[in-house]
């Protein structure tokens, strides 16, 4: 994997060849990478629910202002985070402490703690689980791009009916829908991208 050339080469797709198929293979090797995605305190909030299906994805087209580029592709990758911070914590934290990271008193009082994020309000449950969900989903992107497939990230969606339509629990957040597959046609020319002087600053603002 050349990384520069991966990350120079990715692009948001919107045309995709509705003849050309993403196999079950090929998934499992793509999300086997997610799941190395970061995230606070490991704890890997994330969900998919990849919808191949010509049905299911005129639903979610349905739901998310038609836009083409859900039905043409071979799937359509439903990302959603949960908002409940104590959902894998026993799993992460007692796995901390077998390896020595910390004692088990020290992953029981942070089993406590995730308990106690749970009842935080519902704006800071969203940005949390978000932060760490759109890592999992750039990661998503980059790897598929290196496997030679194409994506494109959407946030037109009307989230209350996605999760209606494929029965999403209320505790979860629809971050953002991803439309993979392969791309139908060449790409037109980079759109303008903000050059490093005027985004990076330097010490404060």
């Amino acid at each position: 994997m050349d990384t520069k050339k991966v990350i120079q080469e990715r692009r948001s797709v919107h045309s995709f060849d509705p003849n050309k198929k993403v196999t079950d293979a090929q998934f499992k090797q793509l999300f086997d990478l997610v799941k190395l995605s970061p995230s606070g305190y490991n704890l890997q909030p994330w969900e998919f629910i990849v919808v191949r299906d010509a049905a299911n994805k005129e639903r979610l087209k349905a739901v998310s202002y038609n836009q083409p580029h859900i039905a043409d592709a071979s799937a359509a990758v439903i990302v959603l985070g949960n908002k409940l911070a104590s959902a894998h914590a026993v799993d992460n934290f007692d796995d901390w402490a077998r390896k020595g990271y910390f004692d088990q008193g020290t992953a029981d009082n942070l089993k406590k703690q995730m308990k106690d994020w749970d009842q935080r309000d519902e704006t800071t449950k969203r940005v949390w689980t978000t932060r760490s969900t759109a890592l999992a989903a750039m990661t998503l992107m980059i790897a598929a791009q290196d496997m030679g497939l194409a994506t494109c990230p959407m946030e037109g969606f009307e989230a209350d009916k996605v999760k209606k339509e494929f029965g999403i629990p209320e505790h979860y957040e629809v971050v953002m829908l991803i439309a993979i597959g392969y791309e139908a046609k060449s790409p037109l020319p980079r759109v303008w991208r903000r050059g490093y002087e005027e985004m990076v600053h330097r010490e404060k603002f």
